[in-house]
């Protein structure tokens, strides 16, 4: 960035930056790769333009989840606004005086809101009045009451089409009889989502995609060739040169660009190959040996995967088998975005403090661990948080997680399950094994483990295989339900969805390469190690339902009946 004499102030911005600026359209879809610059080129900037259009209103800031919209989202956008403007240091926006974020009292040179702000504890009040509310699709009751002119979306794969179809979009109250003429602001009931292209092998969810066939490529050019010219007179009348001529072509222009941005929706799907000026070479080469073929193609080409084919867990099913109502919400509403916090088993919805803890564990240079309880009531099995740590990062580090997380517990009990290789001996362990080793490390910090596969014999994979399928069938009411966490176990979900079968195999075997060919750094969603954890822990508390069993077939099995 570079400060001008004539008072206008250079910048530096990608293609994908300049055209979101230049189209400026009423709804704006921008999927991009990794490193392109979304919150600083796109969301950001897009939120100040929307809040100086329509000054007094209301817009909803969406995400799946509101956790990571408090925790980090937010806090990314309110770090730009205080990022520098230009060369000199000043602020973008200025706290207190431009914007303010989790008060309810607002300065007194704030204009007033048009309704009442719900939850000011958890909104972004700019000084003319508008406000921003958090909004997301696992809590229902965030969007209840609102009148939304303009929605933002972040990390649009994460979300559910469906929920936002049915949920977020019904609070779009917007029409045509205001006496403030709100309607007229080109981003009057529009929206703006970003995402980096979604992974739907690993179950997320591309349904922001349908509005790339909606796009009128004409008049987005049209908008572009009539912006370029209205900006140009607006940089000659800041700069002075020939001042009255260059209103006139704003006067003339800039309502029938507002028009076409208001009947425009602008999609654009770009690479992080747009910011290799800024990135060098060395990123993509970087990504290039360290990630997997099909994540580089996705996270960094943005190209679309489709391959659903050979599954381990194939019965596996996000709909059945995940659940996205984790936290106790009243707790959570209670904290502002002023509020520094981290989530602990305190905020779980179905966390029993009075229970013990099962867990499952994978030891290694990368080593996972999760942890979950038995609901014997309701016949199930809540898998509750994943950890995971790999080298440098040992097996103390990974006590230690645990430990924070689950500091609320009262009942300190442990049932500790894991693979053969957790008792063999090694050489680094004062306690021998792995095993022993969190054994030693969680009971050092005031917990009682029971170490649950000493002397196991070796578990094939076929044996896993025929036992998932069936628990994860549910079509069996003596069998246990298996429900995972959406939000404390995002990496065990998508690692569990691209978990592969070696093609051919029989029996049943598990594709383990992908833990030689990725990183440690990328291994966690992307290879079987927490899937690994999670199957010891569950063959250990199962193993009687397993359909084949002594080398026969149990009759009991629905499957075996009709081999």
């Amino acid at each position: 960035m570079e400060r001008k004499d004539d008072g206008l102030t250079a910048y530096y911005a990608n293609m994908m930056q300049l055209l979101v600026l230049l189209v400026d359209s009423n709804r704006m879809v921008i999927e991009a790769g990794r490193g392109t610059g979304k919150t600083k080129g796109v969301t950001g900037p897009r939120t100040i333009r929307v809040a100086a259009s329509m000054p007094g209103e209301t817009a909803g800031f969406g995400h799946s989840t509101y956790i990571r919209l408090m925790s980090i989202i937010i806090p990314e956008l309110i770090s730009f606004y205080k990022s520098a403007a230009d060369a000199t240091g000043r602020p973008l926006m200025r706290e207190g005086i431009d914007f303010v974020y989790g008060e309810k009292d607002l300065p007194r040179h704030f204009c007033k809101p048009r309704y009442p702000i719900l939850h000011p504890e958890h909104s972004i009040v700019f000084a003319n009045g508008f406000n921003i509310r958090l909004v997301s699709t696992d809590q229902p009751d965030s969007i209840a009451g609102a009148n939304i002119v303009h929605f933002f979306f972040e990390e649009m794969k994460h979300s559910d089409g469906e929920k936002v179809r049915s949920r977020i979009f019904p609070a779009m109250r917007v029409g045509r009889l205001d006496a403030a003429g709100v309607h007229k602001s080109p981003y009057y009931g529009g929206f703006t989502g970003v995402s980096d292209t979604a992974r739907v092998t690993l179950g997320e969810d591309a349904w922001f995609t349908r509005y790339a066939g909606q796009m009128d490529r004409q008049l987005v050019e049209d908008i572009i060739t009539i912006a370029l010219h209205v900006d140009k007179a607006m940089a000659a009348v800041r700069r002075g040169q020939d001042a009255e001529r260059n209103r006139r072509v704003i006067e003339r222009y800039r309502p029938l660009l507002d028009d076409m941005r208001r009947d425009c929706l602008f999609y654009l799907r770009v690479s992080t190959f747009i910011n290799n000026e800024v990135l060098g070479a060395k990123f993509f080469t970087d990504n290039f040996s360290n990630l997997s073929m099909s994540e580089f193609l996705t996270s960094i080409c943005s190209i679309h995967d489709m391959d659903y084919e050979n599954m381990f867990f194939d019965r596996f099913s996000t709909e059945k088998h995940v659940f996205e109502d984790s936290y106790k919400y009243n707790d959570l509403m209670s904290r502002t975005l002023k509020d520094t916090f981290t989530i602990d088993s305190s905020y779980l919805k179905y966390y029993d403090q009075d229970a013990r803890i099962i867990l499952g564990y994978d030891p290694g240079s990368f080593a996972s661990m999760v942890a979950a309880q038995e609901k014997r009531t309701d016949n199930e099995l809540r898998v509750l948080k994943e950890f995971f740590v790999y080298s440098p990062e040992d097996i103390e580090d990974l006590a230690a997680r645990f430990d924070s997380f689950f500091r609320s517990a009262r009942n300190r009990h442990i049932d500790l399950y894991y693979d053969r290789a957790g008792n063999k001996r090694n050489e680094r362990r004062v306690n021998e094994t792995d095993a022993r080793e969190l054994k030693a490390q969680l009971e050092a910090r005031g917990w009682r483990v029971s170490l649950k596969n000493l002397g196991q014999a070796t578990i094939y994979h076929w044996q896993h295989y025929y036992l998932w399928r069936r628990l994860l069938s549910n079509d069996e009411r003596k069998v246990p339900r298996i429900l995972i966490d959406y939000n404390e176990c995002p990496n065990l979900i998508l690692a569990m969805i691209s978990c592969k079968k070696v093609p051919g195999s029989t029996p049943v075997e598990l594709d383990k390469t992908p833990e030689k060919r990725v990183p440690l750094s990328q291994q966690a969603p992307i290879t079987p190690q927490l899937p690994s954890a999670l199957m010891y822990m569950v063959y250990g508390l199962y193993s009687k339902y397993l359909p084949m069993k002594n080398g026969g077939a149990r009759a009991d099995f629905v499957e075996n009946q009709a081999m």
